[in-house]
């Protein structure tokens, strides 16, 4: 149909310019034979006033031999005109419509959005279900990062790239086009989450390549944006695998905490198997347990008409102060929520809560899922806890302003 449309396009320009030519020629035709009207009739008219008396014949001579000087000047001017505008041979309108619809098809495909409709195409068949050889996917996803390398600043096309690329278990080229969508999404506005997740997939796709050293890293970094139960688990089994016991007990100790709904006796197990390997070495290691706030958030019943850029922030922070000490936002799909702080969510180096004999805890909805307080939020009062024990319960309710 494109290239359809591309051919049609310069015939239907020729065409009409063709028959423009055309009418130009018929309207100078016509506006020669009013001349030549015109002409005729003051002739007449001279003879009429000959035989009547009103001219004598020197006059008569006279007026008639201008008369047609001005006929013979019209004339070859209208001749003038209607050779410059003559019609443009049908000849040169297919001639013509080949050489610019080459052009516009050269065009169309090295500047132009060929390369977009060549891969959606591509996108298309695959989505269809269509029985397509391993060949023409790697063919089409080489066809999207050639597209993608257009438009560098794409980084949901370039992370929608690196997830196709790890299906395909091509793990090199996913991990490579990680870190572009790495490298761009730190040029511009972004969420710390977003950071810490595309972090822990290049762990993972480390992991599958061998690179545990350089897995560790990456989940480790990935931590230091958010705590990603994802990296916690990760970082733990690097940890254990690099003989790293220690640190792999204390990330597991987090991802338990961190994550209400993990399966506790498999965590242990790992926890277990690492305290075994350090008593082979004559170390009896044990994790202090973490100080934590166990919260119950009740949102309102209008939860469900949020926006999906809606989120929730629990924090704790020092009584009648405004920097939290922890903070955790997650995406709202109860109208219950269970949350756990403890110094895992500190906002930097010197916060967290262990150090805090009392602290005061809050919640608020943000409709649009910025941090910082904005007219029209959903919140609760803060209400104070006493860090006296390991774990402590507040309950909060959300109302709307």
């Amino acid at each position: 149909m494109l290239i359809l449309t591309i051919w049609i396009i310069p015939v239907l320009v020729f065409v009409l310019f063709a028959v423009r030519q055309r009418n130009v020629k018929d309207r100078g035709i016509d506006s020669s034979e009013r001349s030549l009207a015109i002409h005729k009739e003051q002739l007449a008219r001279l003879d009429q006033q000959r035989d009547s008396g009103e001219l004598s014949d020197v006059e008569y001579q006279s007026f008639r031999l201008e008369e047609e000087k001005s006929l013979l000047a019209d004339a070859a001017t209208e001749r003038t005109a209607l050779s410059h505008a003559s019609q443009m041979p049908w000849f040169w309108v297919p001639v013509l419509t080949l050489v610019i619809s080459s052009a516009a098809w050269l065009t169309y495909n090295k500047i132009g959005a060929y390369d977009g409709v060549k891969v959606h195409k591509q996108f298309l068949q695959l989505a269809s279900g269509a029985d397509l050889t391993d060949q023409q996917v790697s063919q089409t996803l080489d066809d999207y990062q050639q597209f993608l390398e257009k438009t560098p600043e794409d980084v949901e096309g370039w992370f929608r790239l690196a997830r196709m690329q790890m299906d395909m278990e091509a793990f090199p080229e996913a991990l490579r086009s990680l870190e572009r969508v790495l490298v761009q999404l730190r040029l511009v506005e972004h969420s710390a989450e977003d950071e810490a997740t595309i972090l822990a997939y290049i762990g993972q796709i480390q992991v599958t390549l061998g690179a545990s050293e350089l897995a560790l890293a990456a989940f480790e970094e990935s931590l230091s944006y958010s705590q990603n139960n994802t990296a916690l688990g990760m970082a733990g089994r690097m940890s254990f695998d690099l003989g790293q016991n220690q640190q792999a007990i204390e990330y597991w100790t987090r991802l338990k905490l961190n994550n209400s709904e993990a399966e506790a006796e498999v965590i242990d197990d790992f926890i277990a198997q690492a305290k075994d390997r350090l008593l082979a070495q004559g170390i009896d290691y044990e994790v202090e347990e973490p100080i934590r706030i166990i919260v119950r958030v009740r949102l309102p019943a209008a939860w469900e008409g949020l926006s999906k850029d809606a989120a929730l922030f629990v924090y704790a922070r020092p009584i009648g102060g405004r920097m939290p000490l922890a903070v955790k936002r997650l995406a709202i799909s109860a109208q219950e929520v269970t949350v756990m702080l403890s110094d895992s969510d500190a906002m930097g180096p010197m916060a967290g809560i262990s150090s805090q004999d009392e602290v005061e805890v809050t919640a608020r909805v943000s409709l649009t899922g910025i941090a910082n307080t904005q007219l029209g939020d959903w919140g609760t009062d803060a209400v104070q806890v006493t860090l006296d024990r390991v774990e402590s319960n507040v309950d909060l309710t959300i109302s709307m302003p």
